[in-house]
């Protein structure tokens, strides 16, 4: 049942800190459906990724050091990530007001928002460079496509109106978030490296320096580590950050807004029409 005035996250301003904290604290608590969502949106694109980029492999370990590859592998996944990690944003959205967020449910509404998720982030991928919080708007705000009533809002305008006013916020926090995000990716690929060079008993820092730089690969060791695991890596960074980015989200409109005092009247609201039925 969708209680407004008794969400799982506490409605409040936090500071940006805060809000990295409190995502691996969310992640934690719903690890399980998680993800499942994120594998439901992220396993397709990661195959997908491989198959279209399956011959560059080779031809960029030619040059000595893969370049061409990693480039076009976060060109890629820059522009999945919003219809990737779209079933787990609606899953973030159900979980802070429901105890059991329905899968049905969370499939009805991703079919119903595709159309504008392949046409705004897909077909006009500038507007997910411009507009941060776009993936939210169509999936969580569910705003048309063209306003439909005299006082109505299109997601368009919706967008306009929520980014026109957290330009200075979005500076603020891309470095923090750059920093963060990048040391992320170099632990989790390290780390697999040292685990995967341990359990085949290929490991050793150095050694693995000096090939890299001197060209001197022990290929079917190094092949995985520049194409699936550098990509799986990158993938776990997006899912951490599309927490980070829900939570964010609703830091704005609790900012910009007052979004905690609408869920309070509504929740009354429906308290009132429930009283006297």
């Amino acid at each position: 049942m969708l209680q407004l005035d008794k969400t799982r996250i506490a409605i409040r301003e936090r500071a940006y800190v805060d809000i990295l904290d409190l995502a691996l604290r969310v992640i934690r608590v719903h690890a399980g459906p998680l993800v499942l969502a994120f594998a439901a949106g992220v396993a397709p694109m990661l195959l997908l990724n491989g198959w279209l980029l399956a011959g560059y492999a080779e031809l960029d370990f030619e040059w000595t050091f893969p370049f061409v590859y990693p480039f076009y592998m976060v060109l890629l996944i820059f522009l999945e990530a919003p219809l990737a990690t779209a079933p787990a944003t609606l899953y973030l959205g159900k979980a802070t007001f429901t105890d059991r967020p329905e899968p049905r449910e969370i499939l009805r509404e991703f079919r119903e928002s595709l159309p504008q998720l392949l046409i705004y982030q897909g077909l006009l991928g500038v507007w997910h460079f411009r507009w941060t919080y776009l993936n939210e708007v169509i999936l969580l705000d569910r705003n048309p496509m063209r306003r439909r009533a005299a006082g109505g809002v299109s997601t368009l305008e919706r967008s306009r109106v929520l980014h026109k006013v957290q330009n200075v916020d979005t500076a603020s926090r891309s470095l923090p978030a750059l920093i963060v995000g990048g040391t992320l990716f170099i632990a989790i690929w390290a780390s697999i490296f040292i685990v995967r060079g341990m359990l085949l008993g290929q490991w050793g820092l150095v050694g693995f320096l000096w090939a890299l730089f001197s060209g001197q690969w022990e290929w079917s060791f190094l092949k995985p580590m520049f194409t699936f695991y550098f990509q799986l890596s990158i993938w776990i960074v997006v899912c951490y950050f599309t927490v980070v980015r829900f939570l964010t989200y609703l830091d704005l409109r609790i900012r910009r807004e007052g979004w905690e005092v609408e869920l309070w009247m509504r929740a009354e609201r429906a308290r009132l029409v429930r009283h006297w039925k």
